[in-house]
């Protein structure tokens, strides 16, 4: 957990008692702390002042910080041996577009996900057929 932090860009979001001080630091941005170890799996950066949270901590400090948030219905996420994943492990963004590990057809708050993801001028696509899975998120390269 010392490395998951939620970097936007603009924010830097963070639990101070797990996360790694010199990767904050280096991730810049205004500091919003948290009480939420896995920040970056419980959120779904759209922008650099936007997130897609169902963690409350999350949503609570990044709408004090100034945030955009779309806070959504806790699970409907698939992590094997747990009884929800989170919306940051299920999803990861290149450029304008927000791939998920499966669809939103099951989630009750999918129509507003890709709504909120069309009005920063993103669009959605599903990388499998079945229900969005956390996979503890990805980094394209």
């Amino acid at each position: 957990m010392p490395l998951c932090i939620c970097a936007t860009g603009r924010y830097t979001i963070y639990d101070p008692k797990t996360a790694y001080g010199p990767a904050v630091t280096a991730a810049g941005g205004i500091p919003v702390p948290v009480r939420q170890g896995y920040t970056r799996c419980a959120a779904l950066i759209t922008d650099d002042h936007s997130i897609v949270t169902a963690d409350a901590s999350v949503s609570s400090a990044s709408k004090k910080a100034g945030m955009d948030v779309l806070d959504i219905k806790p699970g409907y996420i698939i992590l094997d041996g747990y009884d929800t994943g989170f919306i940051g492990g299920a999803s990861f963004m290149i450029k304008d577009t927000v791939y998920f590990t499966g669809t939103l057809d099951e989630h009750p708050d999918g129509e507003r996900i890709i709504g909120f993801l069309a009005k920063r001028g993103k669009r959605a696509v599903f990388l499998t057929e079945g229900p969005v899975f956390d996979i503890g998120g990805a980094i394209p390269v």
